[in-house]
């Protein structure tokens, strides 16, 4: 194994060990209201912005702010917020930072109604009418 590869995998052990023990602090559920608390626009947006934050800065501040429809500044302002928070660690530099998430959130899934959708089939019990007998010996048959 190279050194290259002993430095992933130890990477990746870590990323596990950071979020399970981030899992020990905070349910997913709680950790995605904190992240969406206070932001009046598109809350759930921000649990996109959240789990874009790789470590890599593969997304720029400009980039974010897009996913969510503000400002570079907001952005950087809501970033702020969140690694005084401890829900995000700064790897990079004070200069160039790059966030990096606790663990990954659940998003909702944005589905489109169908408009040709089929009513639920639901089945029906069978009607049960006491004080009725057959008279002929059949039994009704």
């Amino acid at each position: 194994m190279s050194t290259d590869e002993i430095l992933v995998s130890i990477r990746s052990q870590n990323e596990i060990i950071i979020s399970l023990l981030a899992r020990l602090v905070w349910r997913p559920e709680e950790l995605t209201a904190l992240v969406m608390a206070n932001k009046k626009k598109d809350p759930e947006a921000y649990v996109s912005v959240y789990n874009a934050l790789d470590g890599t800065g593969s997304k720029t501040g400009k980039q974010l702010g897009e996913i969510v429809g503000v400002s570079q500044q907001a952005i950087s302002s809501v970033l702020q917020t969140w690694l005084e928070d401890g829900i995000v660690s700064n790897v990079g530099t004070a200069t160039q930072p790059k966030y990096k998430r606790l663990m990954r959130l659940p998003e909702r899934k944005k589905s489109k109604a169908k408009p040709d959708a089929q009513p639920e089939f639901q089945m029906q019990e069978p009607e049960i009418v006491q004080g009725t007998q057959e008279t002929d010996g059949t039994d009704g048959q």
